[in-house]
């Protein structure tokens, strides 16, 4: 797996957020299930999640379930929400149920970061974004 962080900047805040990276992923992304959780630190001790906007709330009451949605569900709700500041969206493809296809990541609004073996997707996020830095180890 190797987890690549997006720092795009315009006037020192993100230039994009979690519909940015969604509305580069599909097919796939609409056929897989997602998980909707907290950033946790490695001890699990801490958890994070935070997201603004109309559907801001709607997302932060799922993470607390660590609520699965599809892909069109969780497009639907990124589209009304401004901003993901902490969060984890984890989706696995029905070939695979038991193993993570891809994991996005909104850290504290400094970067997000994907972890994904998936080598279509990270040159698709490579292409995409201005920013890209390859992490030594996922966030925690």
């Amino acid at each position: 797996m190797t987890t690549l962080r997006i720092h795009d900047l315009k006037q020192h805040v993100l230039a994009f957020d979690l519909r940015d990276i969604l509305r580069r992923l599909p097919p796939r992304s609409l056929q897989a299930e997602w998980t909707i959780s907290a950033v946790r630190s490695l001890n699990g001790a801490r958890q994070w999640f935070e997201a603004t906007g109309a559907n801001g709330e709607k997302l932060e009451a799922l993470a607390q379930e660590d609520a699965r949605l599809s892909g069109d569900d969780l497009i639907a709700l990124a589209r009304d929400t401004q901003q993901v500041i902490w969060g984890q969206f984890a989706a696995s493809l029905p070939a695979h149920p038991e193993k993570n296809w891809i994991t996005v990541r909104a850290i504290d609004s400094c970067y997000y970061e994907i972890t994904t073996g998936d080598e279509t997707v990270l040159n698709v996020i490579r292409s995409s974004f201005k920013d890209v830095r390859t992490a030594e180890a996922p966030f925690g």
